[in-house]
């Protein structure tokens, strides 16, 4: 069909179906790609194979652009996953995993295909069920051999032995490749357990990931968390014998345990149940997905990737949001297609998505103007779908040296009524206000000196620059002669954006564990959902306490982008500041140490501290 170019057209009218109308780009991308594809496949014996098109992966936005089934000589059922490129030439990059192409970041075409294949490995119920074989290559199809010498290096050698690259002349070898990882044929037999597979996590990927966690014993479940864990698990096994869905929200402040709590639900449900963990955090997923092995992405989820346009209802069995206070008002982007928009909220999604939902929050930590995520919210949404709830409270605090003083302290430091230090000062947990920021990144660095983790985290008060044309980091958070960066900008945030790379090597994953990440800045969204022993918190002029007035919002003292092009009123723009700074105040468990570049709002600090 691809050289008479009726696949094309075919494919048009499918993919409009199930993802949107295709750009002419994509159009034109078929039509060449497919045909020269169509030229090996012919020469490789594979009359009895399957193939897809533009499949998408579980749970996934991402499609891989052609795929072979068959049975290798072995009678094993096999998959060949191609990932296809019209390049003509390429240079490789200095950034690991990457290649340059017309000055631009892009993966190299070979871990694109590995990626993908770790990921169904990890995720597909073709692979972790029914034992299904898998092997991935990439095809370059416009690109002579000798300039594909540049993506052939010694740095590649990882990613080229896992995924074999094939290029313009290399079609015979391309050819026998597939031809002997699919000899067996039965192809079109097996094609629909790929096609129609589920999300399914592999138990092995899971067991990887608990012994990652069961060696810290934070990770343990005690009382109350405890409690929390029977009833989720007791409306999971409900719903498995009845079919009866349901909605469990998990409402706990800072280091109750609510992340413990999903963990463990992850790690014990998994052998009976397809589940799948859930965030909208940026840095708290990419750190736990680095935690585990390739294919921890398959695990650790986005919850726009359970968007109902591209979701099966009850695609999962049990679907744990964490950090849920983050869920936003729609799953749409400005990037995404037209046919593709959402026009239900991402709560109701996310309760199709999964036969149990259950939402981990704290109410108070909402901070950009487009989080929806409240009991209220969840609960409505719910009933709109008709689907019973039910609400547990977490209480007992582990973070903040175990101080829940501490913590509602800081609720009220937050609010119209601010209150004096107590007897938790000193005693359960350490609070300091400093005179300058040079101070607070004194006592971080003396910390970190002494064994413990510590990092500097700020209100979003400074711009945030790409990194320089040589990798360095512009000094943002300038503060009169005291001047740090901020955390590097990820590579998907830059202008324009470049491939992130792997999660152990991500910004994000760098700033939390690497001592590069003490000589810079986090804010609240690298550090939201994360802990050290302390943090150096700086409040810039966002939010400042002024005497009989209270605490007072400041849009123009804010560089967060979410921040500055909303119209929120003055009270919704304050409590979302309050909110940040709640947030950025309850990361430390051990200690927090402060400056603000205010001088009244300092001295006031100083008068709840001091007396």
């Amino acid at each position: 069909m691809a050289p008479a170019s009726s696949l094309t057209a075919h494919l048009k009218a499918h993919f409009g179906r199930l993802y949107g109308t295709p750009g002419t780009s994509e159009v034109n991308s078929w039509r060449q790609s497919l045909t020269a594809l169509a030229t090996v496949a012919d020469h490789s014996d594979l009359e009895q194979g399957g193939v897809g098109v533009e499949l998408r992966l579980p749970s996934n936005s991402r499609r891989i652009d052609a795929t072979f089934v068959g049975r290798n000589a072995n009678g094993k059922p096999s998959v060949v996953l191609v990932e296809l490129k019209q390049w003509e030439s390429v240079n490789p990059s200095t950034i690991p995993d990457n290649v340059l192409l017309g000055g631009q970041e892009y993966l190299h075409p070979s871990v694109q295909a590995r990626g993908y294949a770790d990921y169904l490995r990890s995720s597909h119920s073709a692979f972790t069920e029914h034992d299904f074989h898998l092997s991935a290559c990439a095809f370059l199809h416009n690109m002579p051999r000798a300039a594909s010498l540049a993506i052939r290096g010694v740095e590649y050698e990882g990613a080229l032995r896992d995924a074999p690259l094939f290029t313009l002349g290399d079609e015979d070898n391309f050819a026998e490749y597939l031809g002997n990882a699919l000899e067996g044929g039965d192809g079109m037999m097996l094609l629909p357990a790929l096609v129609n597979g589920r999300h399914s996590p592999s138990k092995k990927l899971i067991d990887t990931l608990a012994a990652a966690f069961n060696g810290n014993p934070l990770w343990t479940l005690v009382d109350e968390q405890r409690l929390a864990f029977n009833l989720v698990r007791g409306h999971v096994e409900q719903a498995a014998a009845t079919g009866q869905k349901a909605v469990v929200i998990v409402v706990g402040g800072p280091g109750t345990g609510k992340s413990v709590i999903a963990l463990n639900l992850l790690f014990a449900l998994t052998p009976q149940y397809r589940v799948v963990q859930t965030t909208a955090s940026k840095a708290f997923t990419t750190n736990l997905r680095a935690v585990g092995p390739e294919g921890s992405d398959s695990v650790f989820c986005w919850n726009r990737n359970f968007a109902h346009k591209v979701t099966q209802p009850n695609s999962v069995d049990v679907l744990l949001i964490d950090e849920a206070h983050r869920v936003r008002l729609t799953s749409n982007s400005r990037w995404m297609k037209r046919d593709l928009k959402s026009e239900i909220p991402q709560a109701n999604e996310l309760i199709r998505a999964g036969r149990v939902s259950v939402f981990f929050l704290d109410e108070r930590q909402s901070v950009r103007p487009d989080e929806i995520g409240t009991v209220s919210d969840i609960e409505h949404a719910a009933d709109e779908e008709g689907v019973p709830h039910v609400r547990v409270e977490l209480k007992l605090q582990f973070r903040c040296n175990g101080s829940a003083e501490y913590v509602e302290w800081v609720d009220a430091l937050f609010s119209d009524t601010p209150v004096a230090a107590k007897g938790w000062l000193g005693e359960e947990y350490h609070l300091r206000i400093f005179d300058s920021p040079a101070a607070v990144e004194t006592a971080i660095r003396k910390a970190d000196a002494g064994g413990k983790s510590a990092r500097l985290i700020a209100g979003f008060c400074w711009a945030w620059s790409d990194p320089n044309p040589d990798g360095s980091l512009v000094r943002d958070v300038q503060i009169g002669d005291w001047a740090r960066p901020w955390n590097e900008k990820p590579p998907e945030q830059r202008k324009p954006p470049r491939p992130a790379g792997s999660n152990q090597n991500h910004p994000y994953t760098r700033w939390a564990t690497s001592p590069k990440g003490l000589d810079e800045v986090g804010c609240t969204y690298t550090a939201q959902g994360l802990e050290f022993d302390y943090c150096g918190v700086i409040m810039g002029n966002d939010l400042v306490w002024r005497d009989k007035i209270g605490w007072i919002a400041n849009k123009c003292g804010s560089h967060d982008p979410s921040i500055m092009r909303s119209r929120n009123t003055p009270a919704r723009l304050r409590t979302l500041l309050e909110q940040t700074y709640r947030v950025l105040f309850t990361r430390g468990m051990e200690g927090t140490f402060v400056y603000s570049t205010d001088h009244e709002t300092r001295a006031f600090l100083k008068s709840l501290v001091l007396g």
